[in-house]
């Protein structure tokens, strides 16, 4: 993935949107995952949808392979007769795998004294931006919301590691952060309306985060809305509510492919706000 293009992209989304034409509307939901999308999704184990593909996904690494097998192990069968080296690999690299991340202390103790808000939205970050919300769609959206009701959000970044490394494992150790602090909020503040959110990478992360969660805990989720989502139109297992997806044309990341354009680095702006007043509407119906 050219995630090295990722902060001249970003300058040149940001110029295009001042002096061209509108970024392109966001693509309403897929009803059904197409192509590599489902294909990946369902790898992941966070779609529900058993994992046996006509053709196997391109991309992804060895190493990224034997870390989704850490989450989810029903695909070895299939992984493993793919790729007839993988077992042997997975089992001499296994201390070397990428860990199941847990929740930082930190922001459990922080959650746990936090005043309970009526709205609270949980955001994954792309891979390689900075802060727990990132550095493009995670800030627009905390201004929106923010502006849009006063005093009635708390925003959450996912404080997870979003890397290279995350993607080939198609974001299971940013969900499984994101999962345990779904978790945390539904626990401490059953009352919150809980919106999950994320952009590429932390599309996926948003994905798995509910997926991987407690039933008990999905349930607070009043609805997931992504931005740039590599499991595009996948549903989510244990989880019936609306799934609102943001792709803009020319988006090859839409396809589960990962390869990085202007489309995919163009969601701040139009889409942002459409999904302000969409995120507005959803939690205040």
């Amino acid at each position: 993935m050219a995630v090295r293009l990722l902060r001249l992209g970003v300058v040149l989304a940001f110029a295009a949107q001042a002096f061209s034409t509108p970024t392109p509307k966001g693509l309403p939901r897929r009803q059904e995952c197409a192509g590599q999308s489902c294909t990946i999704a369902a790898l992941s184990g966070s779609s529900g949808q058993p994992y046996g593909p006509s053709v196997a996904p391109t991309g992804g690494s060895d190493a990224g392979d034997c870390c989704i097998l850490t989450y989810n192990p029903s695909a070895a069968s299939v992984l493993f007769a793919e790729k007839p080296a993988l077992q042997a690999e997975c089992a001499a690299t296994k201390s070397k795998m990428v860990q199941k991340r847990e929740l930082d202390s930190n922001v459990i103790e922080n959650i746990k004294r936090a005043a309970c808000a009526p709205y609270t939205l949980i955001f994954a970050r792309g891979t390689t931006e900075i802060g727990t919300l990132g550095e493009t769609v995670g800030p627009a959206l905390s201004l929106g919301l923010n502006l849009a009701a006063p005093g009635k959000w708390s925003i959450q970044g996912v404080n997870y590691q979003a890397t290279v490394d995350g993607d080939n494992c198609l974001g299971l150790p940013g969900g499984s952060i994101a999962a345990q602090q779904l978790e945390q909020v539904a626990s401490s503040c059953p009352s919150t309306k809980i919106v999950m959110s994320g952009y590429s990478e932390g599309a996926m992360v948003a994905h798995n985060g509910v997926a991987y969660a407690s039933q008990a805990a999905a349930s607070h989720v009043t609805g997931v809305v992504v931005f740039g989502d590599p499991f595009n139109g996948a549903p989510i297992r244990n989880y019936q509510g609306p799934i609102q997806t943001y792709c803009n044309t020319g988006d090859e990341v839409c396809d589960g492919e990962f390869n990085i354009s202007l489309a995919h680095l163009a969601y701040v702006g139009i889409d942002t706000t459409e999904a302000v007043a969409y995120i507005s509407n959803l939690v205040q119906s």
